[in-house]
């Protein structure tokens, strides 16, 4: 409809993920074994075709963040490269991307942050089709945004730290940091090696 997808109107779910995983799978018999952990809230994917059957492995081993967490360190993966500056995983131009993960796009993946940009337009009707609500890409590359949602995400993570009770667990500390903002570079501020 020539518009980009929002938390309002998410058809990149359905049309990019849904609709092509079930012409994919067409009439055989498909078990989806779909990655939600034991501690979300949320069901995810439920095909309403009756041959594509979903399994919730996390959810029925009762694997939780922090159990993700260690088996990613335990096996030697560890967690992804983009966790660096990203909160969660999806598609690099993602609506649910914070400002300073489309920062850290530009920095890390300049040209996909480009072809994000070219995506956003203004219609003929004068609306703006923007990824962020009220501001486009190109304003937010400018080097004084830039700087403004760097001092921005400092402060949020000065007062997650604040909200930190003194008696937390280390992985009760470092959950409410990944929830407020991309994991921080853990030589500013972590847990030791030997946690670790």
């Amino acid at each position: 409809g020539g518009y980009l997808p929002s938390s309002q109107m998410r058809w990149c779910t359905k049309h990019l993920k849904i609709e092509p995983f079930e012409r994919h799978a067409g009439n055989d018999e498909v078990v989806s074994y779909i990655g939600i952990r034991a501690d979300e809230d949320r069901v995810g994917y439920i095909s309403t075709k009756p041959n594509i059957h979903p399994r919730y492995p996390f959810k029925e081993d009762g694997i939780t963040k922090a159990d993700v967490y260690r088996i990613l360190d335990e096996s030697g993966l560890g967690l992804p490269a983009y966790y660096r500056w990203r909160s969660r995983s999806g598609c690099y131009f993602c609506f649910f991307q914070q400002r300073i993960e489309w920062v850290g796009l530009l920095k890390e993946h300049k040209d996909e942050f480009e072809l994000a940009m070219e995506y956003e337009k203004l219609s003929e009707d004068g609306k703006r089709y923007t990824w962020n609500s009220g501001e486009s890409l190109e304003e937010l590359r400018q080097p004084e945004r830039i700087a403004e949602i760097k001092a921005e995400y400092q402060r949020r993570l000065a007062a997650a730290r604040a909200r930190t009770p003194k008696n937390a667990t280390l992985i009760e500390a470092l959950d409410r940091e990944r929830l407020l903002e991309p994991v921080p570079d853990l030589t500013e501020w972590g847990p030791c090696e030997v946690c670790r």
